[in-house]
């Protein structure tokens, strides 16, 4: 199965909505997302990700089903340098990397800095809405992976025994074609994916960075009958906006580099 997440396009952040140069990166999104087979579509409540879905939407003739967890992940922080509240993955370098607790997968939690706000609370709200939508696909978490019914859709391949170059007997022909797309937002977007993947989402959130209108892809690989892993496909890919639309570099310090 695969699961599709698309960041917004370039922010009008005042008005919630969309910049001149979004609405452009939209129309070129919708062209590429209305040629998929999509099995369901799901998008933020906030006005930036409703504005993007919208023309996919209209362009495939479908609807989404929209969930107040999926909209942006801030949770204000006290920021230990100047006592303001920020976002709690805006840190500067040299404050993320002298704690090396950010960088564990259940142990970030228990910092000074995630304690100062109801990160936990919200990340669990993140993490269970995701393994909710999920369970409508007959995957239930377990651990930190995932279960099936064991039918469908059918293992990769049998890894019950050694097998030399096993990776080349991969059973893709029977493969889960489910595809289910998020409209939402970088933050949640990452904590979705270290929730599927079980590292601290400061690692993708301080690591990592994907362009306004960027498809991401993982996908699920079930090598045994029963019990399925999700991968990370494909990080970022802005095709769809092609050479004559600029890539926006909204919420990165750096210019991005271009197609070329």
């Amino acid at each position: 199965m695969r699961l599709i997440f698309i960041r917004h396009g370039d922010p009008d952040y005042k008005r919630d909505s969309l910049t001149p140069q979004g609405w452009k990166e939209a129309r070129l999104l919708a062209k590429r997302v209305s040629k998929w087979n999509v099995t369901d579509f799901y998008v933020s409540p906030l006005g930036r990700a409703q504005d993007t879905a919208s023309l996919s939407l209209k362009k495939a003739r479908r609807t989404a089903e929209t969930h107040e967890w999926l909209k942006e992940f801030y949770v204000p922080v006290k920021d230990p340098v100047d006592g303001h509240e920020r976002i709690p993955w805006d840190l500067l370098p040299e404050y993320f990397y002298s704690e090396e607790k950010f960088l564990d997968r259940e142990k970030w939690l228990e910092t000074d800095l995630m304690k100062s706000g109801e990160v936990e609370k919200n990340y669990r709200e993140v993490c269970e809405g995701l393994d909710s939508i999920l369970r409508r696909y007959d995957f239930e978490r377990e651990g930190l992976s995932y279960k099936t019914s064991g039918k469908i859709p059918n293992p990769n391949f049998d890894s019950a025994t050694f097998v030399k170059n096993y990776h080349l007997l991969s059973n893709k022909k029977e493969y889960d074609e489910r595809t289910a797309v998020f409209f939402c937002h970088l933050g949640v977007m990452f904590a979705m994916i270290s929730h599927l993947v079980n590292c601290s989402p400061l690692v993708l959130w301080q690591g990592f960075y994907v362009a306004p209108t960027s498809i991401t892809v993982l996908n699920s690989e079930e090598r045994v009958a029963g019990k399925a892993a999700f991968r990370v496909e494909r990080l970022g890919d802005t095709r769809h906006l092609g050479s004559k639309q600029a890539i926006s570099s909204s919420g990165y310090y750096a210019p991005v580099l271009q197609e070329i």
